[in-house]
């Protein structure tokens, strides 16, 4: 079952449909008005960055292997089930459980905010010094936009000790995506 959802990236087929859903449930629930929702606008934007990704019009693995890693057709660094794996655990499981625990204290949100604002400037980076597009690029500038306002409104607005919330976030999201990188160009 894994392998099928892994596959051709199966699992991206449903980033727009949850980033739809998630989308209206946060309007639903909460207004722009309320500091938390600039932490959870970074869920329903970053499903609809995973689908520009790997869905529509998608071909980031693709991209990631010959033009970033420089690598001949045929050879993979990035394969559907790092993929897979990346987003589902690192992304979805990741923001769900720091969504919840924005309940709690807002600063987990910037958390979200924080590891978002890495991911979209890799992305603009990777643009910029390709002048090309990549995918992901589209939505990941919108993105970056959002989330500095919602590390804006979170920082003045929403929590306590905000130099301790945002060394940590940084440094948490520095070593996340250390690890990701270090996991992507291991071996199949």
């Amino acid at each position: 079952m894994l392998n099928y959802w892994a596959e051709n990236q199966n699992w991206a087929k449903l980033t727009p449909w949850l980033g739809l859903i998630s989308i209206v449930m946060l309007f639903w629930t909460l207004s722009p008005v309320d500091t938390t929702f600039w932490a959870l606008i970074n869920i329903p934007l970053y499903l609809f960055h995973q689908t520009e990704e790997h869905y529509w019009p998608g071909g980031f693995k693709d991209y990631f292997n010959r033009v970033v890693n420089g690598l001949p057709e045929g050879d993979e660094a990035l394969t559907d089930e790092k993929v897979f794996w990346i987003n589902i655990i690192l992304v979805w499981l990741a923001f769900l459980i720091f969504g919840l625990l924005c309940i709690v204290n807002i600063g987990f949100g910037l958390l979200i905010v924080i590891f978002s604002l890495m991911n979209c400037a890799t992305h603009i980076y990777t643009g910029i010094k390709y002048r090309e597009w990549n995918p992901g690029l589209v939505m990941a500038s919108l993105q970056f936009i959002a989330s500095v306002y919602g590390a804006y409104v979170i920082t003045a607005k929403g929590i306590s000790h905000p130099m301790t919330w945002w060394i940590s976030s940084v440094l948490f999201s520095i070593l996340v995506h250390a690890i990701l990188f270090k996991f992507v160009m291991g071996k199949k």
